[in-house]
């Protein structure tokens, strides 16, 4: 999400807490930690995503959409903001207190920013990180279960750290839950938008745009900019009945024609996580 801001020295230590009302209840106060604020500043503009952690031997990775990160959309193909430096806000261990840490992101350390369409391949980047001593950190490996990589869930839940439009204070953010379904017509409904939108695109250029479902998949409702990043979580239950929560995707970008939200499969994600994609 895109905001004014207001320049002014950074703050090394924020006194709000990082995870806020969107916790009420058993599931979402466990679930919730694996969630993360990430800003990029540009010009007179914050921009606002949501990142997670994942572990792989001793190296712990920073991963977000490439486009909150890199600043570039794989839905229009250009460059939208251009940063060297991303800012993470980690809750301190022990404390409700958060802190930000800066994070280089030049072409030095991620590579020349590339352009790509989502069609070619996913938007995901992750960045090898060390993390300070007081950051209390949860991994989403603790959620990863490819037994339940094709499974639709009852449910799904989202947390993300979408802001308001207009000025905003800098580096805030404020948790929200997005709760919703997986929707298994997702890609018939876009298709459709597209025949009454655009009815002048061909059959090719939609079939392209459906081509995507290799590597993406549609839930609902609409998520709102700021979410962009944040792990997508389905509940689901195992054969004596208990109820679980597994890693199911990666949030990429709201739908506004279909009101619905594209998420990255779960099962591409962890072969890109793993560096086999």
């Amino acid at each position: 999400m895109k905001t004014s801001f207001l320049s002014g020295i950074l703050a090394v230590c924020l006194a709000s807490a990082l995870v806020t009302p969107a916790q009420a209840g058993s599931d979402s106060s466990a679930l919730a930690r694996y969630s993360y604020p990430i800003f990029a500043l540009y010009g007179q503009q914050q921009f606002t995503g949501t990142a997670f952690f994942y572990k792989s031997g001793d190296t712990t990775f920073l991963v977000s959409n490439y486009h909150a990160i890199k600043g570039m959309s794989p839905l229009k193909q250009s460059i939208t903001f251009n940063a060297d430096t991303l800012y993470l806000k980690y809750p301190v261990r022990n404390s409700e207190e958060t802190k930000l840490l800066s994070i280089d992101v030049s072409d030095d350390v991620t590579g020349q920013t590339e352009i790509f369409s989502m069609v070619d391949r996913i938007d995901l980047l992750k960045i090898p990180l060390q993390l300070p001593e007081d950051a209390a950190i949860h991994f989403i490996n603790d959620l990863i279960d490819p037994a339940y990589f094709d499974a639709v869930p009852e449910k799904v839940l989202v947390f993300g750290f979408p802001t308001q439009a207009g000025a905003v204070p800098t580096f805030y953010s404020q948790q929200q839950q997005l709760a919703g379904n997986v929707n298994l017509q997702g890609f018939a409904d876009y298709d459709a938008s597209l025949r009454v939108n655009f009815p002048n695109s061909s059959d090719s250029a939609r079939a392209i745009l459906g081509g995507t479902s290799r590597y993406y998949y549609f839930i609902k409702p609409y998520a709102a900019q700021g979410y962009s990043g944040a792990p997508v979580l389905g509940k689901f239950r195992t054969p004596d009945n208990q109820i679980v929560y597994r890693f199911v995707g990666v949030i990429f970008a709201g739908q506004p024609l279909t009101r619905q939200t594209w998420a990255i499969k779960g099962a591409v994600a962890w072969q890109y996580l793993k560096g086999m994609l």
